[in-house]
């Protein structure tokens, strides 16, 4: 773990270098801290909470596990293969609202079991928090649906998503989650988003029925509802819709 110490500054008169260590600073910025540390490495963030009852205190602040990594557990814990340390960890990041337990519980709830409501709820909150796999799932479950705002809605957060992010690597890491799941819910099909006639019809046609030869390419669609629509078949098609 890297030295705990922050240069101040240099000291000309007697050619010293000044040292702050963290435990000097405000509980503030070592959460701050502690909450980048817990973003990469739980490990890290395990062995932080050793170093002194400060670090302990500021390491268990409800920020750091909202931020903490998920990295090191399985996208479905299986309950049986998951010990008490792992089920108090878990449980105090849901606590504190981690979008990546949010999203994971979300895709289960809502795919897996009867809790569909509940689901999208986590899906959305977990979106709302900055969650880009979540936004994916949920912008496609808004456009899937058959009421109109909220197909708007779910146009509108698609539009952001790719502006801000690659849409194509939030789709392959669905995909691999799908596959980790059995399946009991599915979307509601490729429902057309896009009702312009003066789109090219044919074209549209012909990447629908190849939609696995497109599936590595995220541009050459002009219009916005078509390239929602393109995207709304490979989402279904996860799901064998």
């Amino acid at each position: 773990m890297a030295d705990l110490r922050v240069k101040k500054g240099s000291n000309k008169k007697h050619g010293s270098v000044s040292v702050t260590t963290i435990k000097s600073l405000p509980k503030e910025l070592q959460v701050e801290i502690f909450a980048k540390v817990a973003t990469r490495s739980i490990f890290d963030h395990c062995m932080i909470k050793l170093c002194c009852k400060e670090f302990l205190h500021a390491a268990e602040d409800d920020y750091v596990y909202r931020h903490a990594s998920m990295e090191n557990f399985a996208l479905v814990p299986l309950p049986w293969f998951t010990g008490n340390k792992e089920s108090s960890f878990l449980k105090r990041c849901r606590e504190s609202g981690n979008s990546e337990i949010l999203y994971r519980e979300g895709m289960l709830q809502y795919f897996t079991s009867s809790r569909v409501e509940l689901g999208l709820k986590n899906l959305k909150e977990a979106a709302l928090e900055g969650h880009d796999d979540a936004k994916y799932v949920y912008c496609m479950l808004l456009m899937c649906g058959e009421d109109e705002g909220q197909r708007k809605q779910g146009f509108d957060l698609f539009c952001s998503l790719k502006e801000s992010t690659s849409v194509i690597r939030c789709r392959k890491r669905v995909k691999s989650f799908v596959r980790s799941m059995w399946l009991k819910n599915k979307p509601n099909g490729k429902s057309s988003f896009c009702g312009s006639g003066t789109c090219d019809s044919e074209r549209q046609k012909q990447l629908s029925k190849r939609w696995s030869s497109f599936e590595d390419k995220d541009g050459g669609i002009s219009c916005q509802r078509c390239g929602a629509d393109h995207e709304l078949g490979f989402f279904c098609n996860m799901f064998g819709v």
